[in-house]
């Protein structure tokens, strides 16, 4: 039974690894496809994006809607049919969809406004968005060692934003928002444990679809060229779809501190793939101030671990 337990944890590592990898491509592509303003806006990726990931991991949560419905009793209904579901979600799920769907605007917007690096930095401050609302949604409440690590990450933040603030405020104010909007999902997942998580993912995802669908066509309306299409679908797909499949894989091998740990390689390759698809630089500031956001989760997810009892 040893060798088993080991093989199954590296296997782990491999699939957390291969999902970070894949997700730190959604800056290069969301450049690619906005191609400096001449592509499809921000708000017709996120469509985009959404439906291919959620049409990917739709064979996933076949029979495991019924874990999303209100009630007690869900766990003895898996032949709900998918109206009934829809009808019978419980409030917990409709705020994931959306937050699920004010995150990814608000991620992909930030993506065409400012650099890659600045969006997904940002984005992962949503680890300490949760350590400030934890308290009053969950009543979980953070050690005082976790609130230094906070201030720690603020200076990084501050830098951040001193560097960038005169270029792409607006940019930098939006990353922000969709690190906010990450942590409130992730309460909200956090509130819906007994439920299936393939289930959680694409009801977020084809429902946050849905819920931009009526922007789309008031703004851009749904028409993209064929190369844009074609990126549409590896960043729906291959980005954000097959990634979070991944990382549920992993999750079920790998304790959630390193698994934190390991899917770190995805702010750290962002601004490399955008550097290499468009010729993206990084500020000076970014990378200081992205050093020290980056420290701080490492402090955090390591103080989590020191936690947990023996």
């Amino acid at each position: 039974m040893k060798p088993r337990t080991k093989r199954t944890d590296v296997l782990g590592v491999v699939f957390l690894l291969a999902a970070g990898v894949m997700w730190s491509l959604n800056g290069a592509l969301i450049k690619l496809i906005n191609d400096e303003g001449q592509g499809p806006g921000g708000v017709v990726i996120a469509f985009y994006r959404s439906l291919f990931a959620g049409l990917v991991l739709l064979p996933l949560a076949r029979g495991k809607l019924h874990t999303l419905a209100r009630g007690k009793n869900h766990e003895h209904r898996p032949g709900i049919a998918l109206h009934r579901a829809v009808l019978q979600l419980r409030p917990a799920a409709i705020l994931c969809v959306v937050f699920f769907t004010l995150m990814t605007v608000a991620f992909v917007v930030a993506n065409t406004q400012t650099e890659a690096a600045n969006a997904i930095l940002l984005q992962y401050t949503s680890t300490f968005w949760v350590f400030g609302l934890s308290p009053w949604v969950l009543k979980e409440r953070p050690q005082r060692r976790v609130m230094y690590i906070l201030l720690i990450a603020l200076v990084g933040i501050g830098v951040i934003f001193a560097g960038n603030a005169s270029t792409d405020l607006a940019g930098l104010l939006i990353a922000l928002c969709a690190g906010l909007f990450f942590a409130l999902l992730s309460l909200m997942i956090r509130l819906m444990r007994d439920c299936n998580s393939a289930a959680i993912t694409v009801l977020n995802n084809l429902g946050s679809a849905l819920l931009i669908l009526p922007l789309v066509l008031l703004i851009d309306g749904l028409w993209v060229s064929q190369r844009s299409l074609l990126l549409l679908i590896l960043l729906g797909v291959v980005q954000f779809g097959i990634p979070y499949y991944l990382y549920t894989l992993g999750l079920a091998r790998v304790p959630t501190y390193s698994a934190i740990l390991l899917v770190m390689i995805e702010p750290v390759l962002v601004p490399i793939w955008a550097y290499l698809a468009v010729g993206e630089t990084v500020p000076t500031t970014t990378v200081i101030g992205g050093s020290i956001i980056l420290l701080a989760l490492v402090m955090s997810v390591l103080s989590s671990r020191s936690s947990v009892p023996k």
